[in-house]
Protein backbone atom coordinates (compact mmCIF):
# COMPACT_ATOMS: atom_id res chain seq x y z
CA UNK A 1 0.00 0.00 0.00
CA UNK A 2 2.82 2.56 0.63
CA UNK A 3 3.29 2.77 -3.37
CA UNK A 4 -0.46 4.08 -3.82
CA UNK A 5 0.97 7.74 -2.14
CA UNK A 6 2.60 8.30 -5.59
CA UNK A 7 -1.00 8.41 -7.04
CA UNK A 8 -2.72 10.56 -4.60
CA UNK A 9 -2.85 14.32 -5.88
CA UNK A 10 -1.10 16.02 -2.21
CA UNK A 11 0.50 19.36 -3.89
CA UNK A 12 -2.29 21.25 -2.26
CA UNK A 13 -2.87 19.28 0.85
CA UNK A 14 -2.55 19.24 4.49
CA UNK A 15 -1.36 15.88 6.23
CA UNK A 16 -1.49 16.44 10.05
CA UNK A 17 0.40 12.98 10.27
CA UNK A 18 2.20 10.67 7.56
CA UNK A 19 3.33 6.96 8.48
CA UNK A 20 4.91 5.05 5.76
CA UNK A 21 5.93 0.88 7.01
CA UNK A 22 7.06 -1.52 4.75
CA UNK A 23 8.25 -4.95 5.86
CA UNK A 24 9.25 -6.37 2.67
CA UNK A 25 11.68 -4.86 -0.19
CA UNK A 26 8.95 -5.43 -2.59
CA UNK A 27 6.36 -3.29 -1.10
CA UNK A 28 8.63 -0.15 -1.80
CA UNK A 29 10.25 -1.44 -5.22
CA UNK A 30 7.82 0.50 -7.92
CA UNK A 31 8.02 3.47 -5.80
CA UNK A 32 11.79 3.45 -5.73
CA UNK A 33 12.06 2.69 -9.32
CA UNK A 34 10.30 6.03 -10.26
CA UNK A 35 12.63 8.95 -11.61
CA UNK A 36 9.78 11.54 -10.73
CA UNK A 37 9.81 12.93 -7.22
CA UNK A 38 6.26 13.03 -6.16
CA UNK A 39 4.89 15.72 -3.78
CA UNK A 40 3.53 14.95 -0.27
CA UNK A 41 1.86 17.93 0.33
CA UNK A 42 2.29 20.27 3.86
CA UNK A 43 2.47 17.22 6.23
CA UNK A 44 3.36 18.11 10.22
CA UNK A 45 4.38 14.66 11.10
CA UNK A 46 6.16 12.39 9.00
CA UNK A 47 7.64 8.60 9.94
CA UNK A 48 9.12 6.15 7.38
CA UNK A 49 9.96 2.84 8.96
CA UNK A 50 12.12 0.20 7.62
CA UNK A 51 12.53 -0.63 3.84
CA UNK A 52 9.67 2.75 3.92
CA UNK A 53 13.22 5.06 4.85
CA UNK A 54 13.89 4.86 0.70
CA UNK A 55 10.75 6.11 -0.64
CA UNK A 56 11.96 9.54 0.77
CA UNK A 57 14.41 9.53 -1.96
CA UNK A 58 11.45 10.36 -4.09
CA UNK A 59 9.84 12.78 -2.27
CA UNK A 60 9.93 16.41 -3.37
CA UNK A 61 10.28 18.18 -0.04
CA UNK A 62 12.43 21.02 -0.93
CA UNK A 63 10.03 23.84 -0.42
CA UNK A 64 8.29 21.57 2.22
CA UNK A 65 8.25 22.71 6.44
CA UNK A 66 7.67 19.84 8.32
CA UNK A 67 7.38 19.52 12.23
CA UNK A 68 8.76 16.22 12.50
CA UNK A 69 10.71 13.62 10.32
CA UNK A 70 11.73 10.30 12.08
CA UNK A 71 13.05 7.58 9.80
CA UNK A 72 14.01 4.53 11.30
CA UNK A 73 15.82 0.94 10.10
CA UNK A 74 16.40 -2.02 12.34
CA UNK A 75 18.46 -3.27 9.51
CA UNK A 76 21.31 -2.80 7.36
CA UNK A 77 18.90 -3.81 4.00
CA UNK A 78 16.39 -1.13 4.87
CA UNK A 79 17.76 1.64 3.55
CA UNK A 80 20.39 -0.34 0.84
CA UNK A 81 18.48 2.04 -1.94
CA UNK A 82 19.46 5.61 -0.21
CA UNK A 83 23.70 4.71 -0.82
CA UNK A 84 23.24 3.91 -4.56
CA UNK A 85 21.52 7.44 -4.84
CA UNK A 86 23.93 9.59 -6.47
CA UNK A 87 23.00 12.71 -6.29
CA UNK A 88 21.80 13.74 -2.56
CA UNK A 89 18.31 14.94 -1.83
CA UNK A 90 16.71 17.98 -0.30
CA UNK A 91 14.72 17.91 2.90
CA UNK A 92 13.30 21.92 2.53
CA UNK A 93 12.69 23.10 6.49
CA UNK A 94 12.60 20.78 9.43
CA UNK A 95 11.91 21.66 12.54
CA UNK A 96 12.76 17.94 14.24
CA UNK A 97 14.51 15.34 12.52
CA UNK A 98 15.19 11.80 14.05
CA UNK A 99 17.61 9.22 12.50
CA UNK A 100 17.67 5.97 14.38
CA UNK A 101 19.82 2.86 13.76
CA UNK A 102 20.69 2.21 10.24
CA UNK A 103 18.80 5.49 9.08
CA UNK A 104 21.58 7.20 10.66
CA UNK A 105 23.25 6.97 7.44
CA UNK A 106 20.56 8.41 5.14
CA UNK A 107 22.11 12.13 6.48
CA UNK A 108 24.91 11.50 4.02
CA UNK A 109 22.86 11.62 1.10
CA UNK A 110 20.85 14.44 2.10
CA UNK A 111 21.82 17.81 0.72
CA UNK A 112 21.62 19.78 3.86
CA UNK A 113 23.66 22.84 3.16
CA UNK A 114 21.04 25.41 2.60
CA UNK A 115 18.17 23.18 4.75
CA UNK A 116 17.19 24.19 8.05
CA UNK A 117 16.94 21.99 10.67
CA UNK A 118 15.51 23.06 14.40
CA UNK A 119 16.71 20.00 16.29
CA UNK A 120 18.37 16.71 14.78
CA UNK A 121 18.86 13.78 17.17
CA UNK A 122 21.13 10.50 15.57
CA UNK A 123 20.67 7.27 17.66
CA UNK A 124 22.63 4.42 16.97
CA UNK A 125 22.49 1.16 19.76
CA UNK A 126 24.62 -1.02 17.67
CA UNK A 127 28.31 -0.36 15.96
CA UNK A 128 27.22 -1.76 12.60
CA UNK A 129 24.54 0.64 11.70
CA UNK A 130 27.31 3.12 11.54
CA UNK A 131 29.61 1.84 9.89
CA UNK A 132 29.13 2.60 6.70
CA UNK A 133 29.26 6.26 7.63
CA UNK A 134 32.70 6.34 9.62
CA UNK A 135 33.90 4.04 7.18
CA UNK A 136 33.46 7.12 4.52
CA UNK A 137 36.75 9.46 4.11
CA UNK A 138 34.81 12.85 3.10
CA UNK A 139 33.13 15.05 5.44
CA UNK A 140 29.27 15.77 4.86
CA UNK A 141 27.64 18.80 5.76
CA UNK A 142 25.04 19.19 7.98
CA UNK A 143 24.02 22.63 6.86
CA UNK A 144 22.27 25.44 9.43
CA UNK A 145 21.59 22.87 12.17
CA UNK A 146 20.02 24.88 15.56
CA UNK A 147 20.52 21.80 18.30
CA UNK A 148 22.31 18.36 17.84
CA UNK A 149 21.63 15.66 19.94
CA UNK A 150 23.86 12.18 19.39
CA UNK A 151 23.28 9.34 21.01
CA UNK A 152 25.37 5.58 21.74
CA UNK A 153 27.33 4.50 18.87
CA UNK A 154 25.80 7.74 16.30
CA UNK A 155 28.31 9.68 18.66
CA UNK A 156 31.46 8.79 16.33
CA UNK A 157 29.55 10.07 13.02
CA UNK A 158 30.61 13.59 14.03
CA UNK A 159 33.71 13.11 13.08
CA UNK A 160 32.74 12.82 9.46
CA UNK A 161 30.64 16.00 9.37
CA UNK A 162 31.68 19.18 8.08
CA UNK A 163 31.27 21.35 11.03
CA UNK A 164 34.04 23.95 10.90
CA UNK A 165 31.63 26.81 10.00
CA UNK A 166 28.96 25.39 11.48
CA UNK A 167 26.65 27.49 14.73
CA UNK A 168 25.15 25.62 17.58
CA UNK A 169 23.45 27.00 19.71
CA UNK A 170 23.59 23.33 22.03
CA UNK A 171 25.54 20.26 21.41
CA UNK A 172 24.45 17.06 23.27
CA UNK A 173 26.32 13.66 23.26
CA UNK A 174 25.30 10.78 25.11
CA UNK A 175 27.40 8.00 25.35
CA UNK A 176 26.11 5.20 28.17
CA UNK A 177 29.20 2.97 27.09
CA UNK A 178 32.99 2.75 26.26
CA UNK A 179 32.56 1.14 23.04
CA UNK A 180 30.18 4.39 21.77
CA UNK A 181 33.08 6.47 21.57
CA UNK A 182 35.99 4.12 20.68
CA UNK A 183 36.05 5.83 17.13
CA UNK A 184 36.32 9.06 18.18
CA UNK A 185 39.03 8.50 20.58
CA UNK A 186 40.36 6.46 17.95
CA UNK A 187 41.20 9.55 16.00
CA UNK A 188 44.30 10.76 15.35
CA UNK A 189 43.92 14.49 14.51
CA UNK A 190 41.06 16.47 16.15
CA UNK A 191 37.67 17.21 14.10
CA UNK A 192 36.63 20.66 14.62
CA UNK A 193 32.64 21.50 15.87
CA UNK A 194 32.77 25.16 14.80
CA UNK A 195 30.80 27.61 17.01
CA UNK A 196 28.50 26.39 19.87
CA UNK A 197 26.45 28.84 22.54
CA UNK A 198 26.04 25.34 24.88
CA UNK A 199 27.54 21.71 24.96
CA UNK A 200 26.93 19.10 26.88
CA UNK A 201 28.15 16.05 26.98
CA UNK A 202 27.77 12.94 28.98
CA UNK A 203 28.88 9.74 30.44
CA UNK A 204 31.48 8.59 28.10
CA UNK A 205 31.15 10.93 25.80
CA UNK A 206 32.68 13.13 28.08
CA UNK A 207 36.06 12.16 26.78
CA UNK A 208 35.45 13.18 23.44
CA UNK A 209 37.07 16.94 24.14
CA UNK A 210 40.15 15.40 24.04
CA UNK A 211 39.96 15.02 20.55
CA UNK A 212 37.78 17.99 19.77
CA UNK A 213 38.68 21.79 18.77
CA UNK A 214 36.32 24.85 19.18
CA UNK A 215 36.32 27.72 16.96
CA UNK A 216 38.71 30.22 18.61
CA UNK A 217 35.80 33.08 18.19
CA UNK A 218 33.80 30.70 20.00
CA UNK A 219 31.73 32.01 23.46
CA UNK A 220 30.28 29.08 24.93
CA UNK A 221 27.27 30.22 27.27
CA UNK A 222 27.53 26.77 29.19
CA UNK A 223 29.92 23.98 29.06
CA UNK A 224 28.51 20.89 30.97
CA UNK A 225 30.62 17.45 31.55
CA UNK A 226 28.27 14.95 33.67
CA UNK A 227 28.59 11.55 34.59
CA UNK A 228 30.36 9.18 37.41
CA UNK A 229 34.06 9.31 37.76
CA UNK A 230 35.31 6.41 35.56
CA UNK A 231 33.95 8.19 33.19
CA UNK A 232 36.87 10.79 33.39
CA UNK A 233 39.45 8.45 33.54
CA UNK A 234 40.76 9.70 30.03
CA UNK A 235 41.16 13.13 31.13
CA UNK A 236 42.52 13.04 33.42
CA UNK A 237 45.65 11.03 31.44
CA UNK A 238 45.84 14.36 29.83
CA UNK A 239 48.37 17.31 30.47
CA UNK A 240 47.46 20.26 32.47
CA UNK A 241 45.96 23.02 30.65
CA UNK A 242 45.75 20.78 27.53
CA UNK A 243 42.43 20.94 27.06
CA UNK A 244 41.25 24.17 25.01
CA UNK A 245 38.30 25.32 25.19
CA UNK A 246 38.86 28.66 24.37
CA UNK A 247 36.10 31.30 26.26
CA UNK A 248 32.99 30.53 28.58
CA UNK A 249 30.64 32.92 29.96
CA UNK A 250 30.93 33.46 33.93
CA UNK A 251 28.45 30.60 35.39
CA UNK A 252 28.24 28.45 32.30
CA UNK A 253 31.22 26.09 33.87
CA UNK A 254 29.95 22.92 34.98
CA UNK A 255 32.55 20.27 35.21
CA UNK A 256 34.31 17.93 38.12
CA UNK A 257 37.03 20.06 40.37
CA UNK A 258 39.25 17.67 39.73
CA UNK A 259 38.69 18.14 35.55
CA UNK A 260 39.73 21.71 35.89
CA UNK A 261 42.73 21.64 35.98
CA UNK A 262 43.11 19.95 32.54
CA UNK A 263 41.18 22.44 30.87
CA UNK A 264 42.39 26.01 29.56
CA UNK A 265 39.67 27.89 29.21
CA UNK A 266 38.72 31.81 30.02
CA UNK A 267 35.57 32.92 32.25
CA UNK A 268 33.82 36.00 30.47
CA UNK A 269 31.05 38.29 31.80
CA UNK A 270 28.01 39.60 29.44
CA UNK A 271 30.37 41.76 27.51
CA UNK A 272 32.79 39.11 26.64
CA UNK A 273 35.15 40.88 29.15
CA UNK A 274 37.44 38.41 30.90
CA UNK A 275 36.79 38.00 34.42
CA UNK A 276 38.92 35.88 37.04
CA UNK A 277 37.97 32.72 38.29
CA UNK A 278 37.09 32.58 42.23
Amino acid sequence: AVGVITKMSLKDCEIGMLWLSASEKEHVAAVLKQEKPFCVGRVKDMNLKEYAVGVITKMSLKDCEIEYLELSATRKEHDAEVPKQEKPFCLGRVKMMWLCEYAVGVITKMSLKDCEIGTLWLNATRRENVAAVLAQEKPFCVGRVKRVNIWGYAVGVITKMSLKDCEFEYLNLTASEEAHVAAVLAQENPFCVGRVKKMWLYEYAVGVITKMSIHEDNTMESFVLGGYKDYFSGILEEGDSSIDLGRIRTGGLRVPERIKRKLRYTLVDGDGKEVLEE
